[in-house]
């Protein structure tokens, strides 16, 4: 007669649980994160009639990239842990330097990396930086010739703009910084030095959160990131007519005249916009402008929260389901 015995009729069973499938780790999901990684922008060139800083590298998941490409995508598992790195702009040499300026750094969001922007170029026949957009050429040393702008990095920005020296009246003014959506301008060729290339824009934060977390540039509406430098005239131009940044934090270029016969100075680009700073030339004790720094931000599900390590500086906003945590500065590991 059988025994009931572990809820079964008959004899006990005797199958083996070692081949069973294994338990699934329900803590562990893979997610979609957009984002966007700004880097810092480059500074610009100090010397004679020098280039604008180009804007640093724009990679997004949401609305634009720099360089006119498409958008891309970032899956993450949670649980694992990456890295957040949020590039510093380019230092501004001292004046009378001559130096091209300095390159911003790399922003990185686990596997997405933008680079610095370039440095603007500084004294004549000297060469500038190449970066995510590149920094704007400086005057040659002989009479139209050009001082050709540097190349950005490919679906990240855009290239310099080219100075000149002017045949006829011997007046140099420098080429406008890369910015993510456009090159930067060219030298006008008698005293018109060119404007910074204008930045892109995007959509992962609004207007309102931008202005709060003091990120982006807002201009009617829009958010921009990744605005070149403005170009520096020459000691000999006239006149009021100096080079704008461009939209997205780019600072202004310095001119002999700025309308009210004194000398403007070079502008440093915003911080947290990835813009180049302005560039210097050559007269005077003003330096050309700091490159602004970058920004890194994440939007996830609202049910998620982010783990942030020591050495990021953050914030975090939530609205129709999601969160949006924007890096200021700083680097260190995350895990969500």
């Amino acid at each position: 007669m059988s025994k009931k015995q572990f809820g079964y009729i008959g004899s006990s069973p005797t199958q083996s649980f070692a081949n069973l499938p294994s338990k699934r780790n329900l803590s562990q999901y893979i997610i979609d994160i957009d984002y966007l990684v700004v880097a810092g922008g480059g500074s610009g060139g100090d010397g004679t009639a020098a280039g604008g800083g180009g804007a640093g590298g724009v990679r997004s998941s949401i609305s634009n990239t720099g360089g006119g490409c498409s958008i891309e995508f970032k899956k993450v598992t949670t649980g694992m842990s990456f890295t957040v790195t949020v590039g510093a702009g380019g230092a501004a040499g001292s004046y009378s330097d001559n130096t091209k300026g300095a390159s911003g750094s790399n922003s990185v969001f686990s596997t997405i990396t933008s680079t610095g922007g370039g440095g603007g170029s500084g004294y004549y026949n000297q060469a500038g930086s190449t970066g995510g957009s590149g920094g704007g050429g400086g005057y040659r040393g002989s009479n139209n010739s050009a001082g050709y702008g540097l190349a950005g990095t490919t679906c990240q920005g855009y290239a310099g703009g080219n100075g000149h020296t002017n045949a006829l009246s011997g007046r140099t003014s420098g080429g406008g910084g890369g910015g993510a959506g456009a090159v930067g301008a060219n030298s006008g060729g008698y005293d018109l030095p060119g404007d910074g290339g204008i930045g892109v824009t995007n959509t992962i934060i609004s207007t309102s959160e931008s202005n709060s977390a003091s990120v982006g540039e807002v201009d009617s509406g829009n958010v921009y990131f990744g605005g070149g430098g403005g170009a520096a005239g020459g000691a000999n131009c006239q006149g009021s007519d100096f080079a704008q940044g461009g939209k997205g934090g780019g600072g202004e270029g310095q001119f002999p005249d700025d309308g009210s016969g004194s000398v403007n100075n070079a502008e440093n680009a915003t911080a947290n916009t990835g813009g180049g700073g302005g560039a210097s030339y050559g007269a005077g004790s003003a330096a050309s402008g700091n490159g602004g720094s970058g920004v890194v931000i994440l939007k996830y599900p609202a049910i998620f929260t982010l783990s942030i390590g020591a050495g990021l500086t953050s914030t975090t906003v939530e609205s129709s389901g999601f969160k949006k945590t924007i890096f200021t500065a700083g680097t260190g590991t995350v895990s969500i």
